[in-house]
C-alpha cells in the first residue's frame, strides 16, 4: 500500500521554502480492497541534515462528495495549523483527501477503518515519492475535527497496519471521538444538522444496512442540497443558504435508538485505549461543534487505561480557533516526541 500511481508538482497555497506535490496513491478500504486516494506530500527545500521525519496531517470537514478534497481547492492548507514550524523543522508533511474526496465517492465520512488506513497509506506515500530527501522511520499524526477522529484511527490501526513505521505520536485538536454522544450533544443546532446531515448522506451511500427515510419531510429538499456543497469551496454561501431553510428538527428516527445506526456509530468510535504512542488532545472550552464534556470523558477513560496521554484545554476558544492554538502547542510537543522526551501525562 501506498504506491504512487501518479504525482505532478503543486504549487497553489505552498509556503515558501516548499515545494509540492499532488499524488494518487493506493489504500485500502475496510474491506481490504484496493482503492485510489488522492493527497498531497509537502517538502521543505533547506531540510537540516539527516534522515526527515513524517508529519501526517488529517482534515476537518469539508463536505462528503468528490470536488470537496483540499488538493482541489487553490488554498489546500486553509484549515490547517501553520505549517512553518514544522517545514523549518525539516519534516514532510502528508496531506491526504481521504477515499471519496478527490476520488469516485461515496466518500466514508467518519468511518474508521478507511480513514485511519488513508493517513497510514499517506506515509507510505511520501516514502515512495521522489522527493530529493532521506526519510526516517518515524512519523507522527495531526488531525482536527473530523481529521482528529482519523488521527485517532491512524493511531489505533498504527502498530499492524504499518508495523514498517515507528509512530512518535498523535496529536488531536477537538476530535471527534464517541460518536453517538458526539451527535447527541448537538442535535438540534444547526452545526449539529449539518454534521448529522454529512454523516447520513455519506453511510446510507456507504452501508448498505442505512436506510434512507432518515430526515423529516421539511428537511429533505435541503438536506440533500447541503450534502453536495463543499465548505472549503467559492460556492459555500449556498452552505449558508440552505443551512437556514433547515428546520430545527431534522430526523424522521432517533439515530441513537436504531440498531443499525448504533452499531455503526459505535463500531466507528476510536476506543479511548485503541493508540498506544504518546496522544496529544486539544479542545477548546467553547467549542460549538465537538461538545468538551464529550472530550474530556472519552480522555478520562483513556487515562484510565493508562495510555500516555496530555490533555489540554484552551479557555474562550471554539472549534476553529483550536486549529491555531492547538497547533502551537502540538509541534512542541511533537518535536520533544521526536527528540526522545517522554511525553507528561496530564489527565482531567
Amino acid at each position: 500500500m501506498g504506491t504512487i500511481l501518479r504525482s505532478e508538482p503543486f504549487t497553489d497555497g505552498i509556503p515558501a521554502g516548499a515545494e509540492a506535490w499532488k499524488v494518487l496513491y493506493v489504500s485500502t478500504d475496510e474491506h481490504d480492497e484496493p482503492i485510489a486516494v488522492s493527497g498531497l506530500v509537502i517538502a521543505p527545500t533547506d531540510p537540516p541534515p539527516g534522515p526527515r521525519p513524517v508529519l501526517a496531517w488529517a482534515h476537518g470537514t469539508t463536505g462528503i462528495v468528490p470536488p470537496c478534497a483540499p488538493s482541489n481547492t487553490s488554498d489546500p492548507l486553509k484549515g490547517v495549523p501553520d505549517m512553518t514550524g514544522a517545514l523549518e523543522q525539516g519534516w514532510v508533511l502528508s496531506l491526504t483527501d481521504y477515499p471519496g474526496l478527490g476520488t469516485a465517492g461515496p466518500h466514508p465520512y467518519l468511518v474508521a477503518q478507511s480513514a485511519g488506513r488513508a493517513v497510514l497509506d499517506s506515509v507510505r506515500a511520501a516514502h515512495a515519492l521522489d522527493t530529493g530527501l532521506e526519510l526516517d522511520d518515524r512519523y507522527a499524526v495531526w488531525g482536527h475535527s473530523q481529521g482528529g477522529h482519523a488521527a485517532l484511527s491512524a493511531g489505533q490501526l498504527a502498530d499492524d497496519y504499518l508495523p514498517e513505521y515507528e509512530l512518535a505520536g498523535v496529536a488531536a485538536l477537538a476530535p471527534a471521538t464517541a460518536l453517538q454522544d458526539n451527535l447527541a450533544a448537538v442535535e438540534g443546532t444547526k452545526a449539529g444538522n449539518v454534521l448529522t446531515i454529512m454523516a447520513v448522506g455519506s453511510w446510507t451511500a456507504y452501508y448498505p444496512d442505512i436506510p434512507d427515510g432518515t430526515f423529516t419531510r421539511r428537511a429533505r429538499i435541503p438536506a440533500a442540497q447541503l450534502a453536495k456543497v463543499c465548505i472549503n469551496q467559492p460556492s459555500a454561501f449556498r452552505f449558508v443558504l440552505f443551512g437556514i431553510l433547515l428546520p430545527d428538527d431534522i430526523l424522521a428516527i432517533d439515530p441513537a435508538a436504531d440498531p443499525r445506526w448504533t452499531e455503526r456509530l459505535d463500531g466507528n468510535s476510536p476506543a479511548p485505549g485503541g493508540v498506544r504512542s504518546p496522544l496529544f488532545v486539544a479542545q477548546g472550552l467553547v467549542d460549538e461543534i465537538i461538545a468538551p464534556d464529550v472530550t474530556e470523558a472519552w480522555v478520562e477513560q483513556r487515562c484510565a487505561a493508562d495510555r500516555p496521554t496530555t490533555w489540554q484545554t484552551y479557555d474562550g476558544v471554539n472549534h476553529v480557533d483550536v486549529v491555531h492554538q492547538g497547533g502551537v502547542d502540538a509541534l512542541e510537543w511533537t518535536i520533544a516526541r521526536l527528540d526522545g522526551t517522554p511525553a507528561p501525562q496530564t489527565c482531567p
